[in-house]
């Protein structure tokens, strides 16, 4: 080292301490002079190709679909609602939610099954005359006498004017189970305001019922339901509560239930803790049934208990004497809405006579009750407070419904009309169409059920003496001019029976 620093520019460097960064900067230029030099240099080609390296594919990705923890939470909801959708079904002519609970038996609205039957009455009132008169003609000839060996033989007409024996044909036993179900219609309990629905068992899957205690508060649970093109929809909440009713558990949940007919309320493995059931009332909202609620619900539906319009309990001997009593039933419920006109009987009421005679029991009284003849004036005396009232009712129709005019059908143009009290239809009394058949005359001509109608050609259909209007209309088969309004609009159709 000595003798390098006998050299005076390294002499000098040293001194300056520049010794260092003097030799880095030799070695750097010397490395970059090599690299052009090497790069000016002609390269032969080969005829021998580089091997190709494939590049790996983009991954594919949803662009609306980003993976963030709200995406997992509406992916688990959508799996969870294609494992129980099928398990929600549509009934009725008019398409209502109804929820399988049991193998091949659906819950849903009182309002389902109303509106199945609404339709087979319609159906009835616009169904030929002479099919009618075939029905009765056949009733009629059920009803005759057999002869005397207790073999009964029907006989046909021959070509040659001969009279053959026809075998009879072996009864039937129509059982509840072979009864045909128009509509798969069950039952319909007004009171409770439910339906029950027959479904194919090997087609519709059944819920999982759970025990509401088995499930804590805070859980998560979702509310599975379809509108009336099919689509099935969850809304994800939480279980708030189970709280006890007069007729059980019920459910409290912190999600909107807005859907008609019948909701299915799920825990996260799909398993039914509740079904949430439309009421009619937009104030108060839909009903919420425990799991174990709709088990013993559908179980009393099945038993096709009859609608009383009239709920009578038995006194104690210990009443009746402070009453001054031997006999008498206290009047508990007067479904009102089942009489027209409304009854003048209330509940706190004791009946003493019924259709002139003394009731003792409660089996007496629906004995005697089942035994009148619907739409028959009944007479009763009561005591109410201090005093001893008499009066009468008109009993209702079968399943509480109210006896009215009877409809005035017009087959010639498949139609019927009803004479409706002010407010039952929402706009006054008047004629109203009860029935309209599909592709008949009225029907074509643009008719619609609940039509109200003003005019019978340019006369006016008022009050309950237009009834033989109607009848005339029907005996003449002529041409019509109907003046009908609907909503707040006022139409005149013509109803052509020759077309």
């Amino acid at each position: 080292m000595g003798r390098l620093l006998h050299i005076p520019v390294i002499r000098v460097l040293y001194e300056r301490q520049l010794l260092f960064p003097a030799v880095v900067v030799l070695i750097v230029s010397g490395v970059l002079i090599q690299g052009v030099w090497q790069g000016a240099q002609p390269v032969e080609a080969t005829d021998q190709a580089a091997p190709v390296v494939p590049l790996p594919l983009p991954a594919s990705r949803r662009p609306d679909l980003e993976k963030t923890p709200l995406t997992y939470f509406d992916d688990y909801w959508r799996q969870l609602r294609e494992r129980v959708e099928d398990k929600v079904v549509l009934v009725g002519p008019v398409p209502t939610p109804a929820v399988v609970v049991m193998p091949g038996l659906a819950l849903s609205s009182a309002e389902a099954g109303e509106a199945v039957l609404a339709e087979i009455e319609r159906a009835r009132l616009v169904r030929p005359l002479d099919e009618q008169a075939t029905d009765e003609g056949v009733a009629d000839a059920s009803a005759d006498v057999d002869p005397p060996d207790g073999e009964r033989q029907e006989t046909r007409s021959s070509e040659a004017g001969t009279e053959e024996p026809v075998e009879p044909a072996e009864p039937v036993d129509p059982t509840p189970d072979q009864a045909p179900r128009p509509g798969g219609l069950i039952a319909v309990d007004r009171d409770r305001g439910l339906s029950l629905f027959e479904v194919d068992p090997t087609r519709v899957d059944t819920f999982e019922l759970i025990p509401p205690a088995a499930v804590p508060s805070g859980s998560y649970v979702g509310a599975v339901t379809r509108d009336v093109t099919g689509r099935a929809a969850i809304t994800p909440g939480h279980l708030v509560s189970v709280r006890a009713e007069p007729e059980g558990a019920s459910l409290e949940v912190s999600m909107r239930l807005d859907g008609a007919g019948a909701t299915a309320v799920v825990n996260l493995d799909g398993k039914l803790v509740g079904v949430a059931v439309e009421t009619g009332d937009a104030g108060a909202g839909p009903r919420l049934l425990s799991s174990s609620v709709v088990r013993r619900v559908v179980a009393e539906l099945q038993r096709q208990v009859r609608c009383r319009a009239l709920v009578v309990s038995e006194l104690a001997p210990p009443v009746l004497a402070l009453l001054g009593l031997e006999s008498g039933l206290l009047v508990e419920y007067v479904r009102q809405d089942a009489f027209v006109p409304e009854p003048s009987l209330r509940a706190g009421d004791v009946i003493l006579d019924w259709d002139q005679e003394a009731v003792t029991t409660v089996e007496a009284f629906e004995t005697r009750t089942d035994a009148l003849e619907l739409g028959a004036l009944v007479r009763y005396r009561v005591l109410r407070g201090q005093r001893r009232l008499t009066g009468g009712t008109v009993l209702p129709g079968a399943d509480c419904r109210p006896l009215g005019e009877p409809p005035v059908q017009l087959a010639g143009f498949g139609l019927a009309v009803r004479w409706t009290a002010e407010g039952r239809v929402g706009a006054g009394e008047g004629w109203r169409v009860a029935a309209a058949a599909s592709g008949g005359v009225a029907a074509t001509a643009g008719l619609d059920v609940d039509d109200l109608v003003l005019a019978v050609d340019g006369r006016a259909a008022e009050g309950l003496d237009a009834r033989a209007m109607f009848e005339r209309m029907e005996r003449r088969g002529e041409p019509t001019l109907l003046t009908v309004r609907r909503a707040n609009r006022v139409q005149i159709l013509a109803l052509d029976p020759g077309n």
